[in-house]
């Protein structure tokens, strides 16, 4: 009961918060789970990235079901030494110790399990590594990536702006993405995110701030 009640003010201070966990209720009623691993299109020959690795369990469902290249990228130092320590024997799955940003450079990453984030760091914080994303993006092949999951929390709001404005969100076959809800300012960066991401891709199914998936336009192709 407390938590309801708590839960009910901080909707009524900020109501996006109820619009997210309505979308979350709605996720869970559609078993919107089955979404983020089922890509019949995939084959062996595919190039996969997997942004914000963590554990690696998206990258396990990926390359079990359909054998892909991967490429991980995963800032946190620990995770990141997991990651590499895990796949050591598997030379289809590469792990990038690094975040995909604007510039090149380092930032305070919390240590909070899967919700590290650059957003939300404290005393316990760790240095993370991140490269331009234009600049890894122009020196990377194969030309086309046939599908990138972005899970950063928070770090879509850099990431997504910086490869548009590189020339390189046409490289992506298909985008997974989770943005986050940290501030009400996100609200409206989502939406520029989006009307950027119209210019070349098409939404294929969206659950507001839970998961969203965009497939390019076929005449945007490379």
């Amino acid at each position: 009961m407390l938590k309801r009640i708590r839960r009910h003010f901080n909707e009524k201070r900020n109501p996006h918060l109820k619009v997210q966990r309505l979308e979350y209720r709605r996720w869970r009623a559609d078993n919107g789970e089955t979404l983020r691993t089922r890509f019949p299109g995939l084959t062996p020959e595919s190039t996969v990235f997997d942004i914000g690795g963590f554990r690696g369990t998206w990258t396990d469902a990926i390359f079990d079901s359909y054998g892909c290249q991967v490429q991980i990228f995963e800032a946190h130092s620990r995770f990141a030494a997991e990651l590499e320590a895990k796949y050591a024997s598997n030379p289809r799955i590469t792990v990038n110790a690094f975040a995909l940003g604007r510039d090149d450079g380092d930032f305070l990453i919390s240590d909070n399990g899967d919700a590290s984030s650059a957003l939300k760091h404290d005393r316990g914080g760790l240095i993370g590594r991140v490269v331009s994303a234009g600049n890894f993006m122009a020196g990377f092949q194969p030309a086309i990536i046939d599908l990138a999951k972005i899970n950063i929390e928070g770090g879509e709001y850099e990431l997504l702006p910086a490869l548009h404005d590189a020339g390189q969100l046409e490289r992506f076959k298909l985008l997974q993405i989770q943005f986050h809800l940290f501030d009400k300012k996100h609200i409206a960066a989502r939406d520029r995110i989006r009307k950027t991401l119209s210019l070349s891709h098409q939404c294929d199914w969206s659950y507001d701030f839970i998961w969203e998936q965009w497939s390019l336009i076929p005449s945007s192709k490379l």
